[in-house]
């Protein structure tokens, strides 16, 4: 399954080049896995997004994101892409708090 971990904030302010620099470190440091997105088409796109089988492998990720959320006072939406099409699961961060494991892998459909 191919899931997202982008930043849900339309500005982070003086704190943008700093979060685009942490995510690109956290993806470059032995996270093959990993995709660094950093895209600006009809709106500012940046984060992650990752291909895997398993819940347990949410983890890292969702920890490492959860980090750089409260850090740069943000949060991350979480979803799958199917077929082109993307589709936003859940919400953490600074506002909407600590990640689920558990419930982020149940709304993505990992048993």
């Amino acid at each position: 399954m191919k899931i997202y971990m982008y930043v849900d904030s339309p500005d982070l302010g003086e704190n943008e080049q700093a979060m685009v620099d942490a995510i690109a470190q956290w993806v470059g440091e032995d996270n093959p896995h990993a995709k660094f997105i950093n895209a600006r088409d009809d709106e500012w796109t940046l984060g992650i997004e990752l291909e895997m089988k398993n819940r347990k492998f949410l983890a890292e990720p969702l920890n490492a994101m959860h980090k750089l959320a409260l850090k740069y006072k943000c949060d991350f939406v979480v979803g799958y892409i199917e077929d082109g099409e993307k589709e936003d699961v859940c919400y953490f961060g600074k506002e909407e708090g600590k990640p689920d494991l558990f419930e982020i892998g149940s709304y993505l459909g990992f048993g």
